[in-house]
């Protein structure tokens, strides 16, 4: 049984990625914080509390994140893409309750530790306050996973950098230097994580779960803006799954091993990079996290049927 603590901003992608670790029998989640990205952290609340609801595990913490970026700028959001409160065309009927605070964070690595895998779907910013607060415990963890960045492909907020690292560049710096046993999924394999329309419609008729009937109208809204984005893909890239998916099927991926160094500012803002050359130049003292940089796809979608159908 993997046991995960979630750093989410909810979003479509963060929707399904969250349905299908709820809906997993050999996943436990011990915890949601809300973070900003997709949305502003107040929807991310109201989304989370509301996939809660409806599939009846409200016995799980959610946990208040942070609200911007460490620099104090004002976050940008991606309502454009994801819908106008996140979930594509589905409106929450839930509000916001059972609300806990940061510090539970602390509490949940506590009593699990090597047992616990920290999942980061969202901006890196608190993630990054959970290491350098005092009371930090986050390196008692079995391991991290983070949905970000992108190694010798293009980004998707901007030439260069992948969105969830340039929303705060200096907070996924430091959860990068300060983390061990981290594995990043990059954009290398999240933008071929495309999941069929199709596919959609056939996992909505089959679920028995009352999620069912929020995938479509999710799906709808964000294969739409997708269409503009990734033209003739053929479906909308759902990112975060990719992360459970890898949790849950590590075998299915093809990896390397580098140091990675993340740029904080300039017009190179939000690039991660590493060193693939024959012979590497190591840094002293930075860590050697795991890169994802291929998948096998079919297994992907055979998967997502099986877990949420």
């Amino acid at each position: 049984m993997e046991k995960v603590l979630i750093f989410a901003d909810p979003g479509v992608d963060d929707g399904f990625a969250l349905l299908y670790a709820l809906n997993h029998p050999d996943i436990t989640v011990t915890g949601i914080v809300a973070d900003y990205g997709n949305v502003s952290q107040e929807d991310a609340l109201k989304n989370i509390t509301f996939l809660l609801d409806l599939t009846d595990q409200q016995q799980i913490p959610v946990i208040v994140g942070a609200k911007r970026p460490l620099s104090g700028n004002p976050p940008e959001y991606f309502y454009d893409i994801h819908g106008v409160h996140g979930l594509g065309f589905v409106v929450p009927d839930k509000c916001i309750q059972r609300i806990h605070p940061f510090q539970k964070i602390y509490q949940i690595i506590d009593q699990y530790r090597s047992e616990l895998t920290i999942i980061s779907l969202a901006r890196l910013t608190s993630l990054a306050l959970a290491f350098i607060q005092a009371e930090s415990n986050v390196t008692k963890v079995k391991q991290t996973l983070l949905m970000g960045g992108a190694f010798l492909v293009p980004g998707n907020r901007t030439p260069l950098a992948e969105a969830n690292i340039y929303g705060d560049p200096h907070a996924a710096a430091t959860v990068i230097s300060n983390s061990r046993n981290t594995t990043l999924l990059p954009l290398n394999v999240s933008n071929r994580a495309i999941v069929p329309d199709h596919m959609i419609e056939s996992i909505a008729k089959q679920a028995s779960g009352p999620y069912s009937s929020i995938l479509i109208p999710m799906i709808r809204y964000y294969s739409k803006q997708y269409e503009k984005i990734l033209p003739d893909a053929g479906g909308a890239p759902l990112h975060d799954l990719i992360v459970f998916s890898y949790l849950m099927h590590p075998e299915h991926y093809q990896v390397v091993h580098k140091q990675v160094e993340v740029v904080t500012a300039g017009p190179s803002k939000g690039l991660t990079y590493a060193d693939f050359r024959a012979a590497p130049e190591k840094v002293p003292g930075s860590p050697v996290h795991t890169i994802a940089l291929d998948f096998n796809k079919e297994l992907f979608l055979d998967d997502i049927m099986k877990v949420l159908a």
